[in-house]
């Protein structure tokens, strides 16, 4: 039995963001896993608007470094080191963007968080990327050594049958044909390339779920600005159920990102049966291909070339949203975990 402790800290913070929910499932898996005696730990937040299973965790305090139950591993799911006295110490890198200067994020928060990742990085034992993308970074700027990295790609959550028949807006926007787009609306997701593929498609209207991120003022809200009031939808806050019936609906979930550490929205689209059209680099690719349909970021017209193809081929939507069925299959939270325990032996070992 191996005694680990997690961070869980973008939980209670936020329960809502990436990491929160690869947080969430962690913990959830290492529940069930015989091997493992999870203990929990947050830095900051609160329990109260916490999701349910997080009853037992406990509040981090500076002197648990040198006086708590030592453990087997420390696993620092939320960007920070986790100071418990274990062993050994697994760091989770999501991306790398904010290692090398970027226009994705405001400068002086950029280059805080990279000395900070940089200083994680280097004094973890074993550094866990989410895909192959982001550890070829890593090992390309000479951060990690090869063994010290290893890849756990990340599982989703798919819900039980669903309909729209609790939610109107849902259900008045599921009997139009839109395209969808999942994600923070920020710089780095290219809202841009969206736009310029849909606005020309008549009859097409666009679905957004998402946040405002960095750049929604400036750069992103007056491209959206762009198409047609009536043609614009977004919902915002969605629960998993509610996005789950925006992707069975959509004719396409389009990700043109120019970055991404993982990109969830790929494989819960799939599962769910809906098309997705991203970008051909980073680690869209390694996630989508071989069942999206791959694109340029810059080039728009790709995209728009490809909603028109499948929404009037039927024959190759089916086959698209075959393959993506077939290649979301091989994801899972439970494949994720169990990756994560064989690095957590090797490790020790």
């Amino acid at each position: 039995m191996l005694r680990v402790a997690y961070d869980v800290t973008a939980v209670t913070d936020s329960p809502f963001g990436g990491v929160a929910q690869v947080s969430i499932n962690t913990l959830d898996q290492a529940r069930k896993h015989p091997d493992i005696e999870p203990v929990a730990y947050y830095r900051s937040g609160a329990l109260s608007g916490a999701p349910a299973g997080l009853e037992a965790a406990r509040k981090h305090r500076p002197w648990h470094r040198f006086f708590s139950e030592p453990c087997d591993i420390t696993h620092s799911l939320c960007h920070r080191t986790l100071g418990i006295s274990a062993r050994k110490h697994v760091y989770t890198v999501y991306d790398t963007w904010s290692l090398v200067s970027n226009p994705y994020q405001p400068p002086a928060f950029q280059a805080k968080v990279g000395r900070r990742l940089r200083r994680e990085i280097t004094t973890a034992d074993v550094v866990v990327a989410i895909s192959g993308a982001t550890r070829a970074s890593l090992i390309e700027m000479g951060l990690v050594d090869r063994q010290k990295c290893r890849v756990a790609h990340l599982g989703y959550t798919l819900p039980a049958d669903v309909s729209a028949g609790g939610s109107p807006r849902l259900a008045a926007l599921t009997k139009k044909k839109y395209v969808l787009f999942v994600g923070c609306l920020e710089v780095r997701k290219n809202l841009g390339h969206v736009i310029d593929a849909v606005k020309p498609l008549s009859g097409v209207e666009l679905v957004i779920a998402g946040h405002p991120g960095y750049g929604y003022h400036d750069r992103v809200r007056p491209r959206l600005a762009e198409l047609d009031r009536d043609r614009l939808h977004l919902v915002n806050v969605v629960t998993r159920d509610e996005l789950a019936v925006l992707y069975r609906h959509a004719a396409a979930t389009l990700l043109p990102s120019w970055e991404e550490g993982f990109g969830l929205p790929i494989l819960e689209a799939m599962a769910n049966g809906c098309p997705v059209i991203t970008s051909n680099r980073s680690a869209n690719a390694e996630i989508g291909a071989p069942a999206a349909i791959l694109v340029e970021p810059e080039n728009p017209a790709q995209s728009r070339e490809a909603i028109e193809k499948l929404t009037e081929d039927a024959a190759y939507r089916e086959s698209i949203v075959a393959r993506g069925r077939e290649r979301a299959a091989g994801f899972s939270w439970e494949k994720y975990f169990d990756q994560l325990v064989g690095i957590y032996r090797e490790t020790l070992s």
